[in-house]
């Protein structure tokens, strides 16, 4: 098992191209490509297939998949709303690779059970571990994860959210030479692999937990009796100035996910953006459906405590599961945060 990564700046996509394929064959050394995980950002606005078309000559990968993003990174670089590609390339002694895409009419249509192992070409006792990469336009993405949920029951699932784009067919979807501008791409993985997840939410809180008191599907009315936009005000006028600083560009909603526990601490919040605010009613919106009775509290988007909660847990599972160090690493950072580390023995951590 080998990983390899390219990543270039070049405002000329094919030469970008070229130059992270070249990146990735130097370090795969002769090896052939089962997988190439390409993420690209869409201020080229180019012909993607004639890319995809050109990151299989360089690299033949037998599976690739990918999207486009606001934000790419390789090795040690990270390129955010400028020109940037990056590849990530597999060698995968023992792995069934199983690619698939689903469009926005399928979605609609399917049901648990026998159209998933259709489409995906895995049955249950494969135990396959599933990447996704949707469109946020056009996926129904609660649909998507309870039906593979029930059709693959407790098999991990990680990806996230195509981004880069203000509506719908603005973001790209790579399927191997296929580009799509809706749906979803994914790719299951069965045999010598397994998974396991660690998320970095790449938050702190900030304040103190509130009860919600009053809200409707996504939108919060009341927090602690009081009108929730006034309690987060409060909270913002707290910070050192710092802090408010932050909050202007990435202010989140951490809502609980065990209710039992005695205090909260950084793992056990569901992290959602903070969708909008109407200063009439006092009312915010958060990217979740919110009950009355729950837990939730604000956070901020902290670069640095993500590095920190990120190279914790990864020792944290290290430790707990005995392993040598990653033989490699995909993170995706637009929108949602995942980290996904191939450990050598065929154990992914996503």
């Amino acid at each position: 098992m080998k990983f390899a990564s390219g990543i270039s700046d070049s405002v000329q996509v094919f030469e970008a191209t070229r130059q992270a394929c070249q990146q990735a064959l130097d370090q795969l050394r002769g090896v052939p490509c089962h997988l190439a995980c390409v993420f690209a950002s869409p201020i080229y606005r180019t012909q993607w297939t004639e890319v995809l078309h050109a990151i299989h000559e360089q690299l033949k990968p037998a599976v690739l998949v990918g999207c486009s993003g606001s934000g790419v990174i390789g090795g040690e670089q990270e390129l955010e709303w400028v020109p940037g590609l990056s590849v990530v390339a597999a060698y995968l002694p023992g792995v069934r690779l199983h690619p698939f895409a689903v469009s926005p009419e399928e979605l609609e249509d399917s049901r648990a059970g026998g159209f998933w192992i259709d489409k995906i070409g895995a049955v249950p006792s494969d135990e396959p571990v599933f990447v996704l990469m949707a469109d946020p336009y056009t996926c129904d993405s609660s649909k998507l994860l309870a039906e593979l949920n029930q059709t693959f029951p407790k098999r991990p699932i990680i990806g996230g959210l195509a981004s880069g784009g203000n509506e719908p067919g603005e973001h790209v979807l790579f399927h191997d030479t296929e580009v799509l501008r809706a749906g979803v791409v994914g790719l299951a993985l069965t045999g010598n692999v397994t998974m396991d997840t660690v998320i970095s939410q790449g938050c702190r809180a900030i304040g103190k937990p509130f009860i919600v008191t009053k809200a409707e599907d996504n939108i919060i009315r009341e927090l602690g009796g009081r009108q929730a936009l006034d309690v987060l005000r409060e909270v913002l006028m707290g910070l050192p100035p710092t802090d408010q600083e932050l909050a202007q560009r990435s202010i989140f909603v951490g809502v609980v996910i065990d209710e039992m526990r005695p205090q909260f601490q950084a793992g056990d919040f569901l992290i959602r953006q903070l969708a909008g605010i109407d200063p009439p009613s006092g009312a915010i919106a958060v990217a979740e459906q919110v009950h009355v009775g729950q837990t939730v509290q604000f956070h901020l988007r902290d670069p640095g405590a993500s590095k920190q909660e990120l190279r914790r847990l990864l020792a944290e599972r290290s430790t707990m599961l005995q392993m040598a160090p990653p033989a490699g690493a995909l993170v995706r950072a637009p929108r949602v945060v995942n980290h996904l580390v191939i450990w050598p023995s065929g154990y992914l951590v996503s």
